[in-house]
Order: structure tokens, then C-alpha cells, then sequence
């Protein structure tokens, strides 16, 4: 899970995770799949409950974009969620839970873009591009870094040969915790365009069909 890689010290210490970001790569994949496919055991009613919810969201953001109260709660809930990681990262129990965590965001995911364009077709592929597709341009690739890197570290807490060949565990827990601080700022900018952006784009693209 932790492969040493050449180069200088911040490189090769983040380089060390690149097994374990395959691995978080690989479930959250496996979980956009699962995602898409549970799409096909949705009911007749369910779809139309949903359809129902989409249009009456777009609604609203053609009459009057929701920028207002929209983006605080919203970054508290990505900021949980990354500290959220953070704690399981540097717990060794915590490691099953990363991995769901990753599941179930490509699960979402997946299912969410899956619903939209296999039911709204053209309409939906641009608006799963505004709504899912452009705040986790941001999002997504950091919360999986720092999950694979959550994983890895404690991967190495536990692993008597990494722990013997690899810095110390204090030096491991100040490097993940810097990279938590930094892609808390990503979050900030990712959680900027859910809130701001999109809700601006759903409005002025709504006359064509959006």
C-alpha cells in the first residue's frame, strides 16, 4: 500500500501513498458502478418523485438563483466530512470506514448522474455538468487525496515494515495535517461554485432547456 518514490521530501512522502490511492480510485469506481446500476431498481413512482424534485428545482433557480444561505451550511458539511477523514485517517480503526466512505460517494455519485442523463437525456448530461460536475472538480479529487493518504498513514502505523523504513509517525501525522489544512481551502473553492456559480448557470441556461 505505501510505495516509496524518488524525489524531493514533500514529493516523496506523498508518493508513498500512490498504492493506496489506487485502492481509493478503484472503490470509489466500484461504487459509481453499483451507483448507476441501482438506478434499475427504482420504481415507476420513485422516478416520477424524482423527475418531480428536478424540475421543481430548476424551477426555482429560473425564477431566482439560491446564492443566499446556501453556501455556510453547505461548506459545514464538506468540512465535516473532511474532518471527518481526518480522524479516521489517523485512527488505525478508522480504515474500513474510509473505504465506506469512498464507496458511498462514488455511489452517489454515480447514481445521481446516471438518473439524470439516462432520464432527462441531453437536459440532464448539462445539468449533472452543472450541478455535480463543477464543485467536484474540486471536491472529489481532494477528498479522495486525503483519503488515500489517510489510509495509507495508517496503514504504516500499523505495518512493522514501513514503520522501520519511513519517517516517524509524528512526522506522517504533521504531513497529513498540513494537506487537510490545504485541501480544506480546496473545499472552500469547490463548496463556492456548488453554492454561487451553479445556481447562477441552472438560471441562465433554463431558457434553453436546462
Amino acid at each position: 500500500m505505501v510505495v516509496a518514490q524518488p524525489g524531493n521530501p514533500l514529493q516523496a512522502h506523498f508518493g508513498r501513498y500512490t498504492g493506496a490511492l489506487y485502492i481509493v480510485l478503484a472503490v470509489f469506481l466500484v461504487g459509481g458502478l453499483f451507483g448507476a446500476l441501482a438506478l434499475g431498481t427504482l420504481t415507476v413512482a420513485d422516478r416520477v418523485l424524482l423527475i418531480g424534485y428536478i424540475h421543481r428545482f430548476v424551477e426555482v433557480e429560473a425564477v431566482a438563483p439560491t446564492w443566499h444561505g446556501v453556501f455556510r451550511p453547505a461548506l459545514t458539511q464538506n468540512l465535516k466530512l473532511l474532518g471527518l477523514l481526518y480522524l479516521l485517517g489517523v485512527s488505525v480503526a478508522g480504515m474500513p470506514f474510509v473505504v465506506i466512505i469512498v464507496f458511498f460517494r462514488g455511489f452517489v455519485l454515480g447514481f445521481s448522474v446516471a438518473f439524470l442523463v439516462g432520464t432527462l437525456h441531453w437536459p440532464g448530461i448539462w445539468l449533472s455538468l452543472i450541478t455535480i460536475g463543477l464543485d467536484n472538480m474540486f471536491l472529489l479529487p481532494a477528498l479522495l487525496i486525503v483519503a488515500a493518504v489517510g489510509l495509507g498513514f495508517s496503514w504504516e502505523l500499523i505495518s512493522p515494515g514501513t514503520r522501520d523504513s519511513h519517517p516517524s509517525a509524528l512526522e506522517g501525522f504533521a504531513y497529513f495535517t498540513g494537506l487537510v489544512m490545504v485541501m480544506a481551502l480546496v473545499f472552500l473553492v469547490g463548496t463556492g461554485l456548488e453554492s454561487y456559480v451553479a445556481p447562477g448557470l441552472v438560471h441562465w441556461l433554463s431558457p434553453w432547456g436546462v
